[in-house]
């Protein structure tokens, strides 16, 4: 490699015969060029070349690379017209403008990304998910008291987790779309009425209730069964906030019931996949509040906590 300031000294030229002072000046010709490789001190080059670099820090107006790796990416634009890079990965990657006429890289990965533009079909961007379940029966020893919905088992989980049986907790603030279904059973003699909504941080939040109304038993020993269904936008302003869904029955009569799997029995049944009490989707749909509208054609998607997200026809 060729570094700038620094330059490898001459090697006089050898006598007819052996020398004590030409070997002395080969010597300290020689230490002075290993003790500049050695320095650690600044230096200036027109092109390095390695297999790998390791380092501190790097900074450059140019940077090519089959695989950049590195702790912090900084770059005042990445705007290009061909490949940079297969792989780029960093805690943050912070740009000013990050635009390209094919593409930056094969995948990008990043625990954060900073963008004032970031165009993309978003195929490669993470979102918090989660699927929530219940196994387990669950009663109301009262018609005054509100219960909490218990959840047991996490299906999907993603930056969304259960804490405490029934606080489902996000480990990051957006807007979020949740979608229950939880099956009731009612052995009396009536129409029972049922009551779920949502509470976040233990407060209840306005407008979440949905009323159901279950049937009467069909006879005795054979209660009536409903599913209630409801999707709900929700708003959760601070990481680490938490959401439980609510329930009130009309009679205690009225209770949420889960059924095992049920084996093949021939001319009897088939095979059914056991039947939880309760089931909890949620899936990320933005990071802003109040939401912002994007418009843009087919099939240009933005998923997930991307900042603006611009579209432009050409």
């Amino acid at each position: 490699m060729a570094l700038d300031k620094f330059r490898a000294s001459p090697l006089p030229n050898p006598p007819a015969q052996y020398d004590p002072q030409y070997l002395r000046q080969v010597i300290r010709v020689l230490e002075t060029y290993f003790s500049q490789l050695d320095s650690r001190a600044a230096n200036n080059a027109e092109q390095y070349s390695a297999d790998r670099f390791i380092g501190g820090s790097f900074s450059g107006t140019e940077i090519d690379a089959t695989s950049l790796d590195v702790t912090t990416l900084n770059a005042v634009a990445a705007d290009i017209d061909t490949q940079v890079s297969d792989r780029i990965f960093a805690d943050y990657l912070n740009t000013y403008a990050h635009r390209n006429g094919a593409q930056i890289s094969n995948q990008i990965m990043a625990n954060m990304v900073y963008a004032d533009f970031l165009h993309g079909d978003g195929r490669f961007v993470s979102v918090p998910y989660n699927q929530l379940t219940s196994n387990q029966d669950q009663t109301a020893a009262s018609v005054a008291v509100a219960y909490a919905l218990t959840l047991n088992t996490d299906e999907f989980p993603n930056g969304i987790s259960i804490v405490s049986n029934s606080r489902i907790t996000f480990a990051q603030q957006g807007i979020y779309n949740v979608s229950y279904s939880i099956q009731f059973k009612n052995t009396t003699n009536d129409q029972q009425d049922i009551d779920i909504w949502l509470r976040y941080n233990g407060t209840d939040i306005p407008n979440s209730n949905s009323r159901f109304t279950i049937a009467a038993r069909k006879s005795a020993g054979d209660p009536s069964h409903l599913i209630a269904v409801t999707p709900i936008v929700v708003d959760i302003p601070a990481d680490n906030g938490y959401i439980e869904i609510m329930w009130r029955v009309e009679n205690i009569g009225v209770s949420i019931e889960h059924f095992p799997a049920v084996a093949a029995s021939p001319g009897v049944t088939p095979a059914i996949p056991a039947t939880p009490s309760a089931i909890i989707g949620i899936t990320h749909v933005s990071a802003q509040f109040p939401p912002v509208t994007r418009v843009a054609p087919l099939p240009v998607f933005g998923f997930g906590q991307v900042g603006d997200i611009s579209v432009q026809t050409r």
